[in-house]
């Protein structure tokens, strides 16, 4: 097999696994953290404490969007609990593909400030989020907050082996 299928099959599937959290975020929240937990469990002990600090980092990030209007979650005052299962999912995905591909700082900045807007307007559609500020206002600033966190992931995802040697 060719080493960029799988981490683009696992691409893929997260891209779906989005979809579903976003969409029935609240109803099936119990089946998704499960499965989260087990993407977490099934990690390399080296990258489960990396995904848990990125998991907290992009709930203090959402919590911060939403501490200053900018974003309202729908149904809830604060973080709701799927979206800290999206952010463990995508903590988990996310530490995992670095291992098997290592972009540039450069590239990450773009793929951040390309794929976070769209991404978060589609959950505005979906009515998973309402956004607290106008447009032209929050789109290109969640640009800029992910063109800024996704370089800093290389770091935090660093060079842990795929496999645990330990267990």
């Amino acid at each position: 097999m060719r080493p960029w299928i799988r981490p683009a099959l696992a691409s893929l599937a997260f891209g779906g696994w989005w979809l579903l959290l976003t969409v029935c975020r609240d109803r099936w929240v119990m089946v998704t953290l499960a499965a989260a937990l087990l993407l977490w469990e099934a990690l390399p002990r080296g990258l489960r404490g990396r995904a848990l600090l990125l998991a907290g980092i992009g709930c203090l990030l959402d919590l911060a969007l939403a501490a200053a209007g900018l974003l309202r979650f729908v149904g809830v005052g604060a973080l709701p609990l799927w979206m800290m299962v999206w952010w463990l999912s995508f903590a988990c995905w996310w530490v995992w593909l670095l291992q098997a591909w290592r972009p540039s700082p450069r590239l990450l900045m773009l793929l951040g400030a390309i794929a976070a807007p769209p991404a978060r307007y589609a959950a505005f559609k979906l009515q998973a989020l309402q956004p607290g500020a106008a447009w032209w206002l929050l789109l290109p600033l969640l640009a800029l907050l992910w063109a800024l966190l996704l370089p800093q992931t290389l770091r935090l995802a660093g060079r842990a082996p795929m496999e645990d040697k330990a267990a």
